[in-house]
This record gives C-alpha cells, structure tokens and sequence, in this order.
C-alpha cells in the first residue's frame, strides 16, 4: 500500500516530464525540419541563382561572339565591295587616262608637225607679221588655259584641305570610339569580377551552410539517442527504485514478525519490570521537560530501542530515524531546524512506504506523495521513546510522539488518528499486561533460567534473527544498479549540457554569419546599382556620341557629294577646254594651209613679175647686198621666231605636263576621299552594330538586374523566416534547459534519498544485532535485577553509538 500511495506520483510526474519532452523534442525536430527544408530551398535558390548567372554570362559572351561574327563578316564584306569599287575606279581612271594620253600626244605631234611646217616655212623665208600672229594667238591660248587651270588649283586645294580636316574628325572620333568602347570593356570585365565574386560568396556560404545543417543534424540525432537512452535508464530506475522499496518493506515485515517472536518470548516479570522502568523514565522526563522544554531523554531512546516492550515492537525498523532525532536534540536550538529538513528530504519514500505499515490493522492513512513527506510519517518512531502509563501502553506512546514532534511539525486530524489507533496485536498485547497487572500473585513466575519456550524453536527464532540481520546488512544489488545508473545520467546531463554551449555557439556563428551575408547583399545590391547608372550613363553619352557621328557622316557626304559634283564640274570645263583647243588646232591647220596657199600665191606672182637682171656688176653687187641684208633679216627674225615657239613650246609642255600632274593628283585625291568614305561608313556602320549590341547587352544587364534584385528579396524573406526560426529555438533551447535543470535536481534529490535508505538499511542492520546480543544477554540473565543492569549499561544516545560487528 505504500508503494501503491508513493509510486503513482512519482511516475505520473516522470512520465508527464517525459511526455512534455518528447513533446518537446518532436517540436524542435519539426522545426530542425522545417529549417532543412528552407536550408534546401536556399541552395536550391542559389543554384538557381549560380546557373542564371552562369546562363546570363554564356548567352552574353555568345552575343558578344556573334556580334563580333557578324561586325567582321560585314567588315569583309564591305572591304570586298570597296575592294572593288576602287577596282572599278581604278580601271575607268586608267581607261580616261589612257585616253587622254593618247589624245595629248596625238595632239603633240600635231603641234610638233605644226612647228616642224611653221620652221620650215620660217627656213623658206616667211613674213615676221604672220608668226607675231602665231605668237599672240599662241600666247592668247596659254593665257586661256591659264585661266581654266588656276581656279582648278584653287579647288584642289580647297578639297585637300577639306579631306584633311575631314580625316582629322574620323580620326578623332575612331579615338574617342576606341576609348568608349575599351572603357564598355573594362567595366563590363568588373561586373564580371563582381559576379564571379558573388558567385564565389554564395558558393561558400552554401558550403558553410551545408556543413552547419549536417552538424546541426547529427547532434540533434546524438540528443535524440542520448534522450531515448535517458528514458530507458529512467525507466530502469523507476523499476529498479519499486523493487528496492517492495524489498525495503518486505525486510521490514520481515523484521516486525522477528520483533513478535521475540515479544512472545518475555516472561511477565519482565514485562512488569519494564512497565516500572517506564514509569520510572516517565517521572524523569517530566522533570527533564520542566528543564529542557519539549526536548526528549537520549536515555529512553536506546531503552525504549531495547526494551522488550512488545506492543510497539512493529515500530522499532524506525529506531534509526529516532536516535538522529535525539542526536538532534542533544545538538543545540538551531540544529533541530536543519537536520529535520534533512530528515524530511531524505527519508520520503521511507516514510510512505513505513506509514502505511503503521495501519496494518485496516487504518487508511491519507497518501502522500514523496516530495511532500513530513516527519509526522514517522510518529509511531519517535514514540517509541515516550513515558508509558499504565493503562494503555500503545496510546499514551503514540501520544507522548505527537507531543514530541508537535514542536517542529503540525498533524492532521487523519494523521493523529492513524498514529492514535491500535493495531490489533498492540491489543492482544496490551490486554495480556492488563491481566498479568491485575494478577501479579496468581501469575505462574518460572525459575531462575527456565525458558517459556523449547531449545529448538529458540534455535529456529536466533537463525531467522541472524538471517534477517543478513538480509538488513547486505547491500543491495539493485541500489548499486541504481547508483551507477545515477552516474551515467548525471554524465549524460553534462555531456547534455556540454552539447547545449556548442549548439549555442553555433547559433551565434550563424547569426554572425547571416549578418555578413547580408552586409555582403547590401553592398552587392549597391555596387549594382552604381554599376547599372554608370552603364545608363555611358549608354546614353554613346548614343549622343553617335548622334553626332552621324550628324558628321552626313555632313562629310555632304562635302563628298558637293566635291564630286566640282570635280565633275572641272572634267567638263577641262573637256571643253580641250575641245577649244583642238577647235584651235584646227583653225591653226586652216591658217596654215591658207598661209601655203598665199606663199604659193607669192611665188606665182614673183614669177609673173618681170624679174630684170642686172646688167652690170655694180647693179648685181647692190641686189646682192640687198638680199643679203633681207636674208640677214629675215635669219634674225627667224631665230627670234624659233626662240619664241621653243619658248611657246616648252612652255606648253610644262603646262600640259602640270595639267598632269594636277590631273593625277586630283585624281588620287579623289580616290584617298572615296576610300576615307568607304571608311568612314564602314565605322559608322561597326558603329551601329556596337550601339545595337551595347543596347542589347543593357537589356540583358536590367533583365539580370531584375532577376538578382528578385533573388535578394526571396533571400530576404528566407533571412527573416530563419531569424524566426532561431528564435523558436532559442525559446525551445531555454524550455530544455529548464527541463534538463529540473531533471538534474531531481536526480539529485533521488541520488540524497538512495544514500538515506543505505543508512537506514546499515542502521536497522546494527540495530537488529544489538537487539540480538541483548535478547541472548536477557535470556542468559538469572534474575531482573541482572536484567537491569545490562539494560543500564547499554546507554546511548544515537544509533552511531552502536558497536560494528
């Protein structure tokens, strides 16, 4: 009954503790799944985040790729069509010049036959006026031709001024172009360090994650084990701690039986003398209150321990607890306070499972519980040492016990009637003294060491006292279990508590390590930013740069179109220029034929003119000397005639040779402006192409841009859902602490209690073989007045004053 009223509560209590954490435990492993799972989504999140990047950086470097493709493809294409346009050009200027050439020197032989006839007539004696006006018009015609050729000169140099300029600006703005797009370049290489870098940082923490979660997984499966263990050696204990206290009140029956037996044994002279004794100490005590207070005799302890006073025999396995108390007692005012709170934390479940003892004969005693035992369980202990009268024995013992602990404990009105009532052998006792008292004459008195019972049930009564002291003083194998097993949880709550700091540690690292990656965001997401206005920035400059670039292309065809067209403008002056001369040339072929014809007119006249001879020598000396000075004349005038159309002549070969010149000069000028504007569309047009692909690449940088800012927050609203988490298990950690520090108390409470029972095992052991000693010394005794002296030497005051044997 007494395990049945201590044992529900306790294990109702353990198993509620269990039960909540389990509960516990199923909770924090919910929530150690629900953050693998999160765990799971972020790396799958990063992958994702890694394989757009990885995409985003291929598709780039692939349209950069074509890009580049198609730029050299249009490139060849356009050097092939200028290739042979200049082809073309080449071979319709060589073809003109061809032409011209052949026209030019058919016109120069022309004009050296023209002079090749204009000396011979001189040699034949042609008149000054005739060359002077070969000479005019002569002159006339350079003069003409000088008037077409200067302003072509003129323009000439205008455009080769033009074109110079013209290749300034391409030059120019080739430079500027260059330096944009290397500038393009370089930062597009920093966003790729800066995605590489990201990339890489999200790498390491989705490593280091990883690693934190299997860490975090295996120790929650090692607490999950150690928690399973600590149930089952619970468990053990429980079982382990019943069987201890079911062979704790089996010993005590056992004992209690002995103590009746031995009652049995006493003579009534006996029990009459103790009744003296009794009344005896009972007048002592009184004197000794009047001193002490509510203090009780040491001396009757041990008497009343030894006493073979049977009606409280069933009481005496609490001898123990008794002479602790009147050690107590002996000990001083302040002591009393202390050592009953000991008593009373130590000696729980010794109490119930005793209290209920008390009651055999069908007294129910209110249960309770063993954290909520007080001393007042073990009455019937203290009371063993109480005054006795005369009428009842039990009753005025269990009175004077509530006298005793009424100074430090309060009885309910329950207890006191369970410690009050008798327990029917205290009645058959108690009516066996009455009528021994009534007839002390008439009560049979055996002599002097005759024995009330046979050799050989004495015999059998001191083996069954020997054997319960044996089975009072051999340790007990399940209170070692218990010890042992004791240890191990109290290693396993440190271990316990060992693996909580580490846990808690790293949950700091993580949070540190959450901090960082969002500091790390926060800069990421700024650099982005920055990144994404200077490319808007550049963009929109490229783009006012190739406004401008075309504004200039269409200017610069604006000028080649206007230079074409004064250059078409001077071929057609030039071809009428040569049309003019050849017109001249002709007119000087008629001149010259119509001079022929007057010389041949002249001769015809000479020679109808009667030419007269001189007659004499005189006359014929005179005409000599006239012709002479004609032919003189006629030498000179004919070398300055000659000089001039060498002159003439000469200088129209410089001329034409100048004409030329120029002529192949303008030509080349021409096609270096020809190829510059070839150039010149072909960059404008490469530059169309790195315009469309710069804006394609923008695109695709805000698309990326969308995408990452669309990740940060996902990665946001993962970092606000695991700070939650971290919370919730911060919250689950403290709740397992407590209960782990409940646990630790209780075991330690448990740990107190096992050592009180091991005490009070040794003490009813030493008690029971002193017991036995004076039982043999009283039975071997003649007389009562022997039995009193071995009764008196016995004084002690505490159950450690008991010999070892």
């Amino acid at each position: 009954m007494a395990e049945q009223a201590s044992g529900p509560p306790l294990s109702s209590q353990h198993d509620e503790e269990l039960k909540r954490q389990t509960a516990a435990l199923e909770g924090a492993q919910v929530e150690l799944s629900s953050i693998q799972e999160q765990l799971a989504q972020a790396r799958s999140e990063i992958e994702t985040i890694k394989a757009v990047a990885t995409v985003s950086e291929n598709t780039k470097q692939e349209a950069i790729d074509q890009v580049r493709s198609q730029w050299q493809e249009e490139v060849a294409s356009l050097q092939a069509i200028m290739k042979e346009t200049v082809c073309e050009y080449e071979v319709q200027f060589h073809q003109r010049l061809e032409q011209e050439r052949a026209q030019w020197n058919q016109y120069r032989e022309a004009v050296e036959r023209e002079l090749g006839e204009l000396r011979r007539r001189l040699t034949e004696g042609q008149e000054e006026e005739n060359l002077e006006d070969e000479m005019k018009k002569a002159q006339e015609d350079a003069e003409k031709l000088r008037s077409v050729v200067m302003p072509m000169e003129q323009e000439i140099a205008a455009l080769k001024a033009k074109l110079t300029t013209a290749e300034d600006r391409v030059k120019e703005l080739e430079a500027s172009k260059v330096k944009e797009l290397n500038h393009v370049l370089e930062a597009e290489k920093s966003c790729r360090t800066d995605l590489e870098m990201y990339v890489a940082v999200l790498n390491t923490q989705k490593s280091v994650l990883q690693e934190d979660a299997e860490k975090l997984r295996k120790e929650l499966h090692e607490v999950c084990h150690k928690l399973e263990l600590e149930r089952q050696q619970h468990n053990q204990l429980k079982h382990t701690w019943q069987r201890a206290n079911d062979q704790f009140l089996e010993s005590q029956r056992l004992l209690m039986r002995d103590m009746q037996r031995i009652e049995s044994v006493l003579s009534s002279e006996q029990l009459r003398q103790e009744e003296d004794e009794k009344e005896r100490l009972s007048q002592v005590k009184e004197l000794h209150e009047e001193d002490v207070g509510d203090n009780t005799e040491p001396l009757e302890d041990l008497f009343l321990g030894l006493s073979v006073e049977e009606p409280h025999t069933n009481h005496s396995a609490h001898g123990s607890m008794h002479s602790l108390d009147t050690d107590v007692v002996a000990g001083g005012p302040m002591d009393p306070y202390k050592d009953n709170l000991r008593r009373v934390q130590s000696t729980d479940s010794l109490g119930s499972s005793l209290s209920v003892q008390q009651g055999l004969g069908g007294h129910n005693h209110k249960a309770k519980s063993a954290s909520h035992l007080d001393e007042s369980d073990f009455g019937p202990l203290v009371g063993a040492d109480c005054g006795v009268t005369d009428s009842s024995f039990g009753e005025t013992s269990s009175i004077s016990s509530i006298k005793l602990t009424a100074s430090h404990f309060l009885l309910t009105k329950d207890q006191e009637k369970a410690i009050k009532a008798m327990t029917p052998e205290q009645e058959e006792t108690a009516s066996l003294l009455s009528s021994i008292s009534h007839a002390p004459d008439t009560a049979f008195l055996p002599p002097s060491g005759y024995r009330l019972v046979s050799d050989s049930e004495w015999n059998l009564l001191q083996q069954e006292v020997k054997n319960a002291g044996r089975k009072l003083g051999r340790r007990c194998d399940m209170c070692s279990n218990y010890e042992k097993q004791l240890q191990a949880i109290q290693g396993q709550e440190a271990e316990t508590r060992d693996q909580v700091k580490k846990l808690q540690v790293m949950l700091r690292q993580a949070n540190d390590q959450l901090e960082r990656t969002m500091t790390e965001k926060q800069n990421l997401e700024d650099s982005v930013k920055v990144g994404n206005e200077e490319t808007t920035a550049k963009v929109s400059a490229l783009l006012q740069r190739v406004q401008d670039s075309e504004t200039l292309l269409s200017t610069l065809q604006q000028a080649f179109s206007e230079a074409k067209r004064n250059t078409q403008e001077q071929m057609a002056v030039l071809v009428k220029s040569r049309e003019q001369v050849a017109d001249e040339l002709s007119r000087l072929q008629r001149d010259n034929e119509s001079l022929q014809g007057k010389h041949r007119l002249h001769v015809e006249l000479q020679q109808q003119e009667d030419f007269q001879m001189p007659n004499t020598v005189q006359e014929l000396h005179v005409l000599v000397v006239g012709l002479r000075e004609d032919l003189v004349a006629l030498r000179t005038s004919a070398d300055h005639m000659e000089e001039k159309l060498k002159a003439e002549i000469l200088f129209l070969k410089e001329q034409i040779q100048a004409e030329q010149c120029l002529k192949e000069n303008l030509e080349d000028t021409l096609q270096l402006e020809i190829e510059g504007c070839k150039e010149e569309i072909a960059s404008f047009s490469s530059l169309k192409t790195e315009l469309e692909r710069i804006k394609a690449e923008k695109e695709q940088l805000q698309s990326s841009l969308a995408e990452k800012t669309e990740t940060l927050e996902n990665i946001q609203g993962l970092r606000i859902t695991l700070e939650q988490q971290l919370k919730e298990l911060t919250t689950a950690k403290s709740a397992l602490e407590s209960q782990v520090f409940d646990e630790r108390d209780k075991a330690q409470r448990l740990q107190t209690e096992l050592d009180v029972s091991e005490q009070v095992q040794k003490d009813f052991v030493k008690l029971s073989q002193t017991l036995q000693v004076q039982l043999e010394r009283i039975r071997q005794a003649d007389s009562l007045d022997r039995i009193k002296v071995i009764l008196n030497d016995t004084n002690l005051t505490d159950i450690n004053q008991l010999p070892e044997t």
